[in-house]
């Protein structure tokens, strides 16, 4: 089952990172530019199906961790010409003390991972402590989504409010941003390790304590594990993930607003999990690249109706395929190994 496993993700797997490796060889910035865009979606979508997928937390609110990965290495780079414009508009002259660690980009990038995995950690400790799961939890992480996004728009001094932050550089770690290309190499290489280290987490034993919680929580704990700690943990994790997203994603966008951090994301990523293929990693990838590339692509041949034309695909898959499209591609082929 094993090798059979593997074999399907190559046949899946393969093929799609070469086409993304080719990417920057055949088609023009803008196009380069999408989809890197599109493989930072797939890194959050792996960091939503830790917690979905394997543990059957349903987090409506995992943008926040995104958001606030973005928002931290976006004011960082606003900081490096000194108090950015948005802040003298309400009369601050210099960066807040609490803020002055953000001037320095390495140190921005590592508080762009630790600060969403401790908020993770937090808010997974209150809730899951508590012993509070299913739909109470989902709505909670909600509240968390529509909360933060409500904060990102009234703290304008801050956090440039409504209008967000733009004009951003593409990661200038030496001085000098990176180039379109070298960048979205790097946001494919950092993908691709992230995949393999999830892809070890929920193969290793904690993994199957992980996906044995999911199946049947109760019964878990009779056997003498602690499940909130478990589930605490896989969060966390996913947290920093996500917020490691949220920095890539800022860097390759050039903007960050509150859109990126509140409600509507926070659904977008549950349909690419749940159309490719919940608990699977691949399907997460496949369903993020996938819809991505599927809405820009009716998008511009069908601009008036192309939500509707998403809409109408995913419904269809949702019907016909209940496991996501590589969900079911993968039944589907451990049924003809077996009876092969």
């Amino acid at each position: 089952m094993r090798k059979f496993l593997l074999s399907s993700e190559k046949l899946i797997g393969v093929p799609l990172v070469l086409f993304l490796f080719c990417v920057p060889l055949f088609f023009n910035a803008f196009q380069v530019n999408l989809m890197g865009k599109f493989i930072i979606f797939a890194l959050l979508a792996i960091s939503l199906d830790l917690v979905w997928g394997y543990a059957g937390l349903l987090s409506i609110g995992h943008a926040v961790f995104f958001g606030l990965g973005g928002y931290i290495i976006a004011l960082s780079y606003t900081f490096q010409n000194g108090t950015p414009s948005f802040m003298k508009r309400f009369g601050i002259e210099e960066i807040p003390v609490f803020m002055q660690p953000l001037t320095n980009i390495p140190t921005a990038f590592i508080l762009g991972l630790i600060i969403p995995a401790v908020v993770a950690a937090l808010v997974g400790f209150f809730i899951l402590k508590s012993r509070v799961t299913g739909v109470y939890f989902s709505l909670i992480t909600l509240i968390m989504a529509a909360l933060f996004q409500m904060i990102v728009i009234n703290l304008q001094a801050y956090t440039g409010g409504f209008n967000g932050l733009m004009g951003l550089p593409r990661l200038p770690l030496f001085g000098k941003p990176f180039s379109l290309t070298t960048f979205y190499y790097i946001v494919l290489f950092v993908t691709i390790a992230v995949y393999f280290f999830a892809k070890a987490l929920t193969r290793s034993h904690f993994g199957k304590v992980l996906m044995s919680i999911r199946e049947n929580e109760e019964r878990t704990g009779f056997l003498g594990y602690d499940v909130s700690n478990y589930k605490i943990v896989i969060f966390t994790i996913s947290g920093l993930i996500a917020g490691l997203a949220g920095m890539l994603y800022v860097s390759m966008n050039g903007f960050v607003g509150p859109s990126d951090v509140g409600i509507a994301l926070s659904m977008s990523v549950i349909l690419w999990v749940a159309i490719g293929g919940r608990g699977t990693l691949m399907g997460a990838v496949v369903g993020a690249i996938g819809i991505n590339y599927l809405s820009n692509s009716l998008s511009e041949s069908f601009p008036e109706i192309w939500y509707l034309l998403v809409g109408i695909v995913m419904v269809l898959v949702v019907m016909f395929l209940p496991d996501g499209v590589y969900g079911s591609f993968k039944k589907w082929l451990e049924s003809r190994n077996a009876s092969a």
